[in-house]
């Protein structure tokens, strides 16, 4: 079975940011990666990435400077 890699850029998006991941867990299909892009977030985006990241390991994190989406992007494909 592949493995599906998500991308997801995150910039102050607390007010969506548990449902996104809850939404990701909860998918059938279970061989994935969840790669989060925190593109210089002030709200408590962060937070709840560092939640997440506790309980599965199969979310990874990376933080930036606020470069926009498709430098966030461009990261997580590196």
């Amino acid at each position: 079975m592949n493995l599906v890699s998500i991308i997801i850029p995150v910039y102050n998006q607390e007010k969506y940011l548990k449902e996104t991941l809850q939404s990701v867990i909860n998918q059938s299909f279970s061989n994935w990666e969840c790669v989060l892009i925190n593109d210089g977030s002030v709200d408590d985006s962060v937070a709840i990435i560092n939640e997440y990241l506790t309980q599965d390991n199969r979310f990874y994190f990376i933080n930036s400077e606020n470069k926009g989406v498709s430098n966030a992007r461009n990261l997580a494909l590196q």
